[in-house]
C-alpha cells in the first residue's frame, strides 16, 4: 500500500487529437457568439451617384481640365458625352 500515485500518462497521438479537439470546438463556439453581436453591413452605394457626383463637381468647376479628368475616368459612361459637349463648349478637345 506504499505505492505511490503515478500521474497519468497519455501518448503523443491522444494528447494530439484533444488539443487538436479543443481547438476545432473553441472557433465554432466563438463564431457564434461574434455572429449574434455582429453588425449588419450597410447596403452597397449605387456606384452611378458617385459618378453623378464627380460630374457634378466637374461642371462646377467648369474648367477644361476638369471635365478631361472626367472623361478620362469614366469614358463609357452617358454622362462622358455630356462632358464631352461641355469641354467642346470650353474650347477643349
Amino acid at each position: 500500500m506504499n505505492e505511490k500515485k503515478r500521474p497519468m500518462r497519455m501518448g503523443r497521438m491522444a494528447v494530439g487529437a484533444a488539443v487538436a479537439a479543443g481547438l476545432h470546438v473553441a472557433p465554432l463556439a466563438s463564431e457564434a457568439a461574434g455572429a449574434a453581436s455582429a453588425p449588419a453591413m450597410a447596403p452597397a452605394r449605387d456606384p452611378n451617384i458617385a459618378v453623378q457626383e464627380e460630374f457634378d463637381l466637374a461642371r462646377q468647376s467648369g474648367t477644361a481640365e476638369a471635365f478631361d479628368l472626367f472623361i478620362r475616368r469614366h469614358p463609357k459612361h452617358p454622362l462622358a458625352e455630356v462632358a464631352r459637349e461641355e469641354l467642346r463648349r470650353l474650347g477643349g478637345k
